[in-house]
């Protein structure tokens, strides 16, 4: 006499395809930042002309973000990006200003360019970091525009 055994249960397929689902959402976040376009941090129309570091080797611009409304002569009050740009144009750092008019506001306020920093009075303080070659040059790049995308960047509000 032989026992009839049960059959086994059919193997679920779940945890496959959320091990499929997990991948192709991993492989999309690659992509998105490999890919992560300039945007408005191209800057193609700067608030004021952009400041160079002593050495030349760094440029400061001020971007503007548009603003969904305005009040007529209200441009000042529109809120931007200050991009940290190396010698080779690629993006090593950026600040979230609240509004333009900040850059300036603060009396005597000069953008002061250290060793291994830059900053300026209530608005800015980011560190100056050269780029170990190519690869970490680009992606930092891309890094730095994902950040602004979303919106974790440094802010002027935090350093006042």
């Amino acid at each position: 006499m032989t026992a009839d055994l049960p059959d086994a249960p059919p193997r679920s397929r779940r945890p496959r395809a959320r091990r499929i689902a997990l991948a192709v959402l991993l492989l999309l976040a690659i992509a998105g930042v490999l890919l992560m376009p300039e945007g408005r941090l191209a800057c193609a129309e700067p608030y004021i002309p952009p400041e160079r570091s002593p050495d030349g080797a760094w440029t400061l611009t001020l971007c503007p973000r548009p603003m969904v409304f305005a009040m007529p002569g209200g441009s000042s009050d529109a809120p931007g990006w200050l991009v940290l740009r190396d010698r080779y144009g690629a993006i090593r750092g950026v600040a979230e200003l609240e509004m333009l008019q900040l850059y300036g506001a603060a009396a005597g306020a000069e953008t002061e360019w250290h060793a291994g920093r830059v900053s300026r009075t209530f608005v800015v303080d980011l560190p100056l970091v050269e780029a170990s070659g190519p690869v970490d040059r680009w992606l930092v790049d891309r890094l730095w525009r994902l950040r602004a995308m979303i919106g974790l960047t440094p802010s002027s509000d935090k350093l006042r």
